[in-house]
């Protein structure tokens, strides 16, 4: 039912995010066989891409800079991913560079999302600690692809066990993630019901005062 109120498309984003980060961090944790790319490669380009791209655009319109930002960005990554793990690309690379790569983009997100952490100390802190545990994923992230090599390869018999310690926190970090997005959605129903929020989510900074 329409209100006449503008629609908030932070939910869309942070859910976006937060369903792609569960599907990476559950084959990170080595759950599915590596073969099965298609399980993070699939909801990277449609969640983590397209409609993250989508909620990006839209925050801009609403002149969120800091979530269209974040949002544009972190669709970048998740695109620059899939493509990376797509067959028509990566046969032509051997894993080790294709590790190579996501590590170095991994590093460049830390960077990103170090960003992001101390601009949300004036948000809440229930986006503060997903961006903290984001943060620790990418650093998991980069460490293992960025000095990975052939011997290495051969001796961990696969990558799930280095990216392991990843996808723990991923998925910590996905879980809280869709208590944010919750939050947006629900709370936004109580207050237009005039009731109180039901999900906190710890305000960082006081509002001001008209």
């Amino acid at each position: 039912m329409s209100t006449g109120k503008k629609g908030d498309p932070t939910a869309l984003g942070i859910f976006s995010y937060g369903f792609t980060l569960f599907f990476l961090s559950i084959y990170a944790m080595g759950l599915y066989p590596w073969s099965e790319s298609i399980v993070m490669i699939a909801p990277a380009l449609v969640f983590g891409g397209l409609f993250l791209l989508i909620a990006a655009n839209w925050e801009y319109n609403n002149g969120n800079t800091f979530g269209a930002t974040a949002f544009g960005t972190y669709s970048a990554f998740f695109l620059s991913f899939a493509v990376a793990h797509i067959g028509i690309f990566a046969w032509k690379f051997s894993p080790v560079m294709v590790a190579h790569f996501v590590g170095l983009m991994a590093v460049a997100f830390t960077i990103m999302t170090l960003i992001y952490w101390v601009g949300s100390f004036k948000m809440n802190l229930a986006l503060n600690l997903t961006l903290l545990l984001l943060l620790l994923t990418f650093i998991l992230y980069a460490v293992p692809l960025t000095t990975l090599n052939s011997y290495m390869m051969t001796a961990l018999g696969s990558f799930p066990s280095a990216l392991r310690p990843a996808g723990y926190i991923g998925l910590l970090d996905s879980i809280l993630t869709m208590w944010v997005g919750a939050a947006v959605v629900i709370n936004d129903r109580w207050e237009m019901a005039g009731l109180n929020p039901p999900i906190p989510v710890f305000p960082l900074a006081k509002k001001k005062q008209n």
